[in-house]
């Protein structure tokens, strides 16, 4: 019988980080291509009355506490610590499971390189998407690099990939033990698509195994950590300055977002289509049906300037698209809820610019598509009402518009 901690037994996480009760434990992460070492990935235990807290048990009383960002700052503190008093070099790169609730406490590191990287869990970034995605950029400019962690058993972790632009992309452990080729071939063309396109590094973690490390290259991982290399410890040994630097080519564009997606379509600097109301909701219609085949590794976000009800057919569309993607949201000037169940909305001001404007958006880790409109002041010819719309698979746009509307949506408890 285990000793552990149990999930109702939650541990005094005050009390442990201030009396030095939680340790840093460092796993080796390695380079499978150069067989060097690239880092450590860093996990935390503790002990509490006599019983164990495995890291798994600890993260979860993390994330489950009132004190969620104090908390795990003050652990990111400690293994920073942890790391010079095992006399870790500065270039040494340390790789930390994080809150984005503990963003906001980050020292300002922007005169040394980006060695720490920061990894936060899918089910965090979808909780608080737009909070988030401002944190991860506050967090860049102070020095700090950013990845995911347990990606891949659901493939809706991999939806976050395009908005997040993670410099690495952490597996999750039991991805090495997926049997379904048909899951595992899903995940590796999403996984080539972020890396090709951005130059992030893919790391297997819990490779315990000659056999996991075949899985590992199968999967186009470069870092590795697990069993196989070595137990986790509280003494690591230095790491040399690498001869070739995997992550060096990673890039991110990290601008701030503003204004709304028609605003953002105004600046690939083409000219708009001149349609009515039925035609272009037919073309958001027609996104909508795309992106609910797409499934779990899609965002979809939708702007309806003040509709307080959804046109039909974009109501059976949302309804199917909130089943399938990994996150659906849709706004409008009418509604505070969305009106159909697992899609997310949120409030739009009185002088928001979205009440003129409807958008549907889709980002997917290999493409992405907006169609935005705009209404115009006066009516048509024949008395109808005009939009211009702009219709785009340009990524950056994309993305950037769905930026700006996932800042206006509801936090979800995690």
């Amino acid at each position: 019988m285990s000793n552990d901690v149990s999930a109702g037994e939650r541990p005094d996480l005050e009390e442990l980080v201030r009396s030095g009760g939680v340790r840093s434990l460092f796993s080796p992460v390695v380079d499978v291509i150069t067989g060097t070492d690239a880092g450590y990935r860093v996990s935390h235990c503790a002990q509490t009355d006599g019983k164990p807290i495995s890291s798994q048990e600890l993260r979860r009383a993390v994330r489950a506490s009132h004190m969620v960002g104090d908390i795990d700052s003050s652990i990111r503190e400690q293994t920073l610590r942890d790391a010079e008093t095992a006399g870790l070099a500065s270039h040494t790169r340390l790789f930390v499971n994080s809150e984005p609730e503990s963003l906001v406490t980050l020292e300002d590191r922007s005169d040394r390189d980006a060695r720490i990287i920061l990894q936060l869990g899918p089910s965090s970034i979808a909780a608080q998407p737009g909070t988030v995605l401002r944190s991860v950029r506050s967090a860049r400019q102070l020095g700090w690099s950013i990845g995911i962690s347990g990606v891949g058993l659901d493939l809706a972790t991999t939806a976050y990939l395009p908005l997040v632009n993670p410099a690495v992309v952490a597996l999750h452990p039991d991805v090495l033990r997926i049997e379904d080729k048909e899951h595992l071939a899903k995940l590796n063309v999403l996984l080539r698509a972020h890396a090709e396109r951005t130059g992030a590094v893919v790391v297997a973690e819990g490779v315990d195994s000659d056999d996991d490390l075949m899985m590992v290259n199968a999967l186009g991982a470069r870092f590795a950590t697990g069993e196989l290399y070595a137990s986790p410890t509280e003494r690591p040994n230095p790491v040399n300055i690498p001869p070739e630097d995997a992550m060096s080519v990673h890039s991110t564009r990290n601008k701030q977002i503003q204004g709304t997606p028609y605003s953002i379509a105004l600046g690939l600097q083409a000219d708009p289509l001149l349609v009515d109301y039925d035609f272009m909701i037919e073309h958001m219609v027609q996104l909508l049906e795309r992106a609910s085949a797409v499934g779990s590794s899609a965002i979809v976000v939708g702007v309806f300037g003040e509709e307080d009800q959804l046109p039909e057919k974009v109501d059976s569309a949302y309804r199917t698209v909130g089943r399938t993607a990994g996150l659906a949201a849709v706004l409008s000037g009418g509604f505070d809820e969305a009106p159909m169940p697992t899609v997310r909305s949120g409030p739009v001001d009185h002088s928001d610019a979205l009440r003129d404007e409807y958008a549907v958006i889709v980002i997917g880790p290999d493409w992405s598509s907006m169609v935005s409109a705009h209404r115009r002041n006066e009516l048509g010819a024949d008395g109808r009402r005009e939009f211009d719309l702009f219709i785009t698979t340009e990524r950056y746009a994309s993305v950037d518009a769905a930026r700006s509307v996932l800042s206006r949506i509801r936090l979800q408890k995690r």
